[in-house]
């Protein structure tokens, strides 16, 4: 089971809407974490309508870490559903509620992505909405048990240019960790203008999801207008599903071989 962490630079390249995308033709059950440290509840507000959290979400697993309590067994009551049906489990952790809530996280997100990972036990994956690299780069107890970590930048080259600052300091973070945690691209809208392939060599990344640009089919994710009719069965869908589904084979695959590796040298 995977853990992929979703991140940006700055301005709004769609990382929310393509986490939410991936989450919802994700092959699996899958967790959808909305652990943004710039709180927006995006989710909640657009797709899920103003849903109300009901108190569920990341400050209430720190009030349980101040307690003492492990969050693995507790994470999944944590969590709002995406869907009411279907054969797989989709579920939403709210995020922080507060601005600057996430500076009482800091001591939290070791024990969260240790939580995230044994949630592979149960035979689900997890999605992170991480938000904007920041000057600081990503919380370390995320990045520590990714099995991949996603980019996401639009085509344009404000986009690109502001992808580019804050690569470098995500860089710095995989290149500490002890085991290599592998970066790769999600390019939104690709050949407006820049080509993936394009994209690709200047970042020295490959793009491991592409989706193409449809303001109105996105804006059914990020605001919650109505779905248009088949709305899951659209071209779309059809390519989240797609991506989703090529993503998540690709993670299983480099992880059975770490598995198969560390096990031969065992």
């Amino acid at each position: 089971m995977a853990v992929i962490v979703l991140t940006s630079g700055t301005g709004s390249p769609g990382v929310t809407t393509t986490a939410l995308g991936l989450a919802l033709t994700w092959p699996r059950h899958v967790l959808l974490a909305d652990c943004d440290r710039d709180p927006g509840q995006a989710v909640q507000a657009g797709y899920l309508r103003g849903m109300d959290h009901g108190g569920r979400g990341l400050m209430a697993l720190a009030h349980l870490h101040r307690e003492g309590t492990l969050l693995a067994p507790e994470i999944w009551r944590q969590t709002l559903p995406l869907i009411q049906q279907g054969e797989q489990q989709r579920r939403l952790l709210p995020g922080f509620t507060s601005a600057g809530a996430s500076r009482l996280f800091e001591h939290v997100w070791a024990s969260l992505g240790e939580a995230f990972e044994m949630l592979g036990d149960r035979g689900v994956d997890v999605l992170v909405d991480a938000g904007r690299i920041s000057v600081n780069g990503l919380p370390l107890g995320l990045l520590g048990v990714a099995d991949a970590v996603i980019l996401c930048v639009r085509s344009s080259l404000r986009s690109l240019a502001a992808a580019r600052i804050h690569l470098a300091t995500l860089e710095d973070q995989l290149r500490a960790m002890p085991t290599q945690r592998p970066a790769a691209l999600a390019i939104i809208g690709p050949g407006q203008p820049y080509s993936s392939a394009e994209i690709s060599a200047q970042f020295g990344l490959a793009a491991w999801v592409e989706q193409s640009w449809d303001p109105k089919s996105a804006s059914v994710l990020s605001d919650g207008i109505d779905e248009p009719r088949r709305f899951h069965d659209s071209r779309f869908m059809g390519r989240f599903r797609s991506e989703a589904k090529a993503l998540s084979d690709r993670v299983s695959r480099a992880r059975e071989l770490a598995e198969s590796v560390s096990g031969g040298a065992a």
